[in-house]
Formats: structure tokens, sequence, C-alpha cells
């Protein structure tokens, strides 16, 4: 089935008629979605509308914003995308993304564009010339929603990182042949960047409440925290790039740097789901503070993606300084069970 899903993928993005980038987004969406949510029963996801319009509109919030000498980029074949203009006006009432989902009018803005997904790209997506590959979802509104096929969420997680890598360098690919795009294009830095580079928010606000939390000491050591520490991702930012604040802890330089990339044992694992149930309503408070999303059934099933992915592949993972590793066994999937 995965080599099925990747193959009728790759035909909606090298033969589907392309006339603005929305159904880049919306795979994106799509694919970010089914690994922060779980299945029903029977394998099928039920994906709310304007949670992937929130989405959506994440992976705008960058593109609307000018490139290059205040000049903005086009996103469309003819006149300028509605999604970039509406998404553009709304950037004058908040300089962030954080900022703008505390904005009173936001709810407004999302419910605008999932309208705006349902008149557009959400029942053309899966038309490629005169195929109906129809093999992601039903073509209808369920309970305000969409509703993918069984297996398909898995397969989104399954070969994430494959989905983000052949959407994004066909939505480069397509903003970089848009005629109007030409002349700014060829004076102008990193594009990628620009596109698909994501909104970091300050971590320096989360610093204090996480030390307390974690009592004083780091995180995977335990040893007392000085000066010198690091908000570090749980599950690397390469793996899944995206801030959910319950994937934040706080550790030594040290232990932070020597971790890299790698997703740490079940021992630290264990640590960090344990924290994350004692103490949800604190880190909840610290992460509202500092206007992060959070959402710790969100980051269990992020989690759960990212050891079963590297399990499969019969991953390393960082046990601790020095550059210790091991394997990863199927003991970690006990904390899931429980959880």
């Amino acid at each position: 089935m995965q080599l099925e899903f990747l193959g009728k993928l790759q035909r909606i993005l090298n033969e589907g008629l392309f006339v603005a980038s929305y159904k880049y987004a919306l795979i994106l969406a799509i694919a970010e979605l089914s690994v922060e949510k779980n299945d029903r029963e029977d394998g099928s996801l039920h994906l709310p509308l304007e949670e992937i319009s929130d989405r959506f509109i994440a992976f705008y919030w960058r593109q609307a914003a000018p490139f290059g000498g205040g000049t903005y980029l086009h996103h469309n074949t003819g006149k300028e995308a509605s999604a970039v203009t509406r998404i553009r006006a709304f950037q004058q009432y908040a300089p962030t993304l954080a900022a703008a989902r505390e904005h009173p009018r936001w709810h407004t803005l999302v419910r605008s564009i999932a309208r705006l997904l349902v008149e557009m790209p959400l029942w053309k997506l899966q038309r490629v010339g005169a195929d109906r590959l129809d093999f992601l979802y039903e073509e209808q509104l369920v309970d305000e929603g969409i509703v993918l096929r069984p297996g398909i969420a898995d397969c989104f997680r399954q070969q994430f990182a494959v989905v983000q890598a052949l959407v994004q360098m066909a939505w480069l690919t397509f903003v970089q042949r848009l005629p109007a795009n030409r002349e700014l294009l060829g004076s102008t830095g990193d594009l990628a960047d620009f596109l698909f580079g994501c909104e970091r928010t300050g971590l320096a606000a989360i610093v204090s409440g996480l030390r307390d939390v974690q009592k004083g000491t780091c995180f995977y050591c335990q040893g007392p925290l000085h000066q010198t520490v690091e908000v570090d991702h749980f599950i690397p930012w390469s793996r899944y790039p995206r801030d959910l604040g319950h994937n934040f802890v706080l550790a030594h330089d040290t232990c932070n740097r020597d971790k890299r990339d790698m997703l740490a044992a079940p021992i630290h694992l264990t640590r960090w789901v344990e924290r994350n149930d004692n103490e949800n309503a604190a880190l909840r408070q610290i992460f509202d503070d500092a206007r992060f999303m959070c959402d710790m059934d969100a980051s269990l099933t992020v989690a759960e993606w990212s050891y079963d992915t590297a399990e499969r592949s019969g991953a390393l993972v960082w046990v601790q300084k020095r550059g210790q590793t091991a394997h990863l066994t199927p003991d970690w999937r006990r904390l899931f069970l429980a959880a």
C-alpha cells in the first residue's frame, strides 16, 4: 500500500494541473495532521476543516510576507491567490503567527480560508487530467471535515519525510517557474528557506518555567542546571518541524549538542511521558503565557510515530554524553499503551 500511495501522490504532483500552490499546502496540512492525530478503529481519520485551514494559513504566513527588497512573490498563474491576499491583509494585525492566533479575528480568518478550501483545492486535489484518483478521502464533507480513507493516515505517517520532500520540491519548482517571479528570483538568496522555514518563537520565554518544573536539573543527565542551558526539542526539530509546547525540555548545552538530531533512549522517553502527565497543568500555563501551541495528545502521537519509524528502520537512539548510543528495542511501546 505504501508504494501505491507514493505512486499516486507523485501523479498528483507531476501530472496535476496547478494554477495556484494551494494543493501543495493542502497535502502538507493533511500529512502533519495525520501524524498528530489517532485513527478510528477502521483505520480512517476525520480531519476537521477548520484544523486543515489553520495549518494551511501557517504554511502561507511566511510566504505572504515581502521577499527581497519588499517585493512579494506570486503564488498563482493569474492574479494573486485569494488565500495569500487574505493572510497578507491579516498580517497588519499581528507581527507573528503566534500573535495572530491570539487575535480576536483569527477564527474569522480560519473560517474564511476553510470556505475557500471547499470552493477550490479540496475537491480538485485528486483529479489528474481526466482521471479521478480518489485514494485520499471521499469528496464530501462529513461533520465539517474530511475523512481520510482507511490506511491513508498511516501512509502519511510512515512516509512523512518522503512526502514532505516531494511536495516542497514540487512547490519550490512551481513558484520558480511563474513568469512573474523570474526577475525577482534572479537576484535573491535562499528561496527554499523563505517558503518553508518555520517561524521560531523566542524560546527564552519558557526557560524559567521549565527550570522550575524540572527542579533545576538537566532533563537528560539530571545534573544541576547552571547558566549555560538550552531549550531542546525532545523529538528533534529535524524529524518534525513544529513547536509543540510539551515537546520542549531544558538541558545542558553539552547534553543538547551531544544528542544532536537523534531520538533519546527509552529511559529519557519514560521521563518525558511521566513529566508531561504529572506536570500537564503547569506546562500548559508556561506555554500559554509564551504563546506556544500546546497539545499533549498531539505531542504523544508525534512521539509515538517518531519512535515507531525509528524502530522500523533499525535506528540508533541517544543514551548519554560522549556519543553513547544503542539500538531502539520494542520496549518503548509499553509507555504509549499506558498513555
